[in-house]
């Protein structure tokens, strides 16, 4: 956090250092402008300052205008706050994606919210991971929106037992939405529209930024802790020269799943936790580079 004061004002306030720090409003309203700067709707210099308004919970004074030379030295000097929201990879401004808790759990209020994965996707099942990746990739290949709504309404879904709720007026936490349906997708997209443009693509973003833990991420089993950086390295000696031939990508481990029929059929596949398919990903990975080492010796 940021501690920003503002003396002829008497405004004391902090502001997040990066998405990572962000609640949901700020998250939402950040993520909004993002969208609109990278869509070229707002200017860089446009995208600082409603930026800097957001995070401090501000509104322009009426009857003033934001390029007023005391205001404008002001805002110029905040801007360098917003900065630090991005990171310069090969020459071009990044989004630093380093998080990997849902700022946005939860949308709508009541009997219409919707609820969506928790911390680090743990509640979420590889047929809903195989199927949002692909929404995912088609978005960052084409720029279609309707990809962020289809991205999203694969996570989100009404929680469980909502008949009881509505019956004896319980609350619920959230924890647990119902089965994961891919005929529902059109529909709950449908619903997604009428929140800003800030919350599907804030979860793009949570799921670009889940994405890249991946390459990273470790688990503790038994006592030991297993890296899942070797699903995305090649091992010793490994070829790394590919066919023209396009891959089916992370489908193609769902078929290989299936086939293997460890965790059943394909449907049981898709049905079975994340976590537990990367799991056994790994297993197959560290058996190959071990053999490979074998045959080395």
């Amino acid at each position: 956090m940021h501690l920003v004061e503002i003396p002829e004002r008497n405004i004391k306030r902090y502001i997040p250092a990066d998405l990572s720090e962000c609640d949901k409003n700020q998250y939402i309203n950040m993520c909004g402008l993002i969208y609109k700067y990278q869509s070229q709707q707002l200017s860089w210099d446009e995208f600082q300052t409603h930026a800097i308004y957001y995070l401090l919970n501000m509104q322009p004074s009426k009857g003033t205008e934001l390029t007023d030379e005391t205001k404008f030295a002001n805002i110029h000097q905040l801007a360098k706050l917003v900065d630090a929201y991005f990171e310069e990879v090969e020459g071009k401004k990044k989004i630093k994606q380093y998080y990997i808790h849902n700022p946005i759990e939860r949308i709508g209020n009541g009997l219409r919210s919707f609820y969506g994965p928790n911390e680090a996707f743990n509640n979420v099942s590889f047929g809903e991971y195989v199927d949002g990746l692909n929404h995912f990739a088609d978005y960052a290949e084409t720029g279609e929106v309707k990809y962020l709504y289809y991205l999203m309404a694969t996570f989100y879904r009404r929680p469980k037992f909502l008949l009881f709720i509505r019956k004896f007026g319980y609350s619920y936490n959230g924890d647990t939405r119902r089965q994961y349906n891919p005929e529902n997708l059109e529909r709950i997209a449908d619903k997604l529209k009428q929140y800003p443009i800030g919350v599907v693509y804030g979860f793009y973003l949570l799921f670009a930024s889940y994405q890249k833990y991946l390459t990273t991420a470790s688990f503790w089993i038994e006592g030991k802790e297993i890296n899942l950086s070797i699903l995305f390295q090649n091992g010793p000696g490994e070829k790394t020269k590919k066919s023209d031939i396009p891959s089916i990508g992370m489908r193609s481990m769902l078929y290989t799943m299936a086939e293997s029929g460890i965790f059943g059929s394909l449907e049981k596949v898709r049905a079975t936790v994340n976590d537990e398919i990367l799991v056994r990903m790994y297993d197959i990975r560290k058996r190959d580079l071990d053999n490979q080492a074998k045959e080395k010796t």
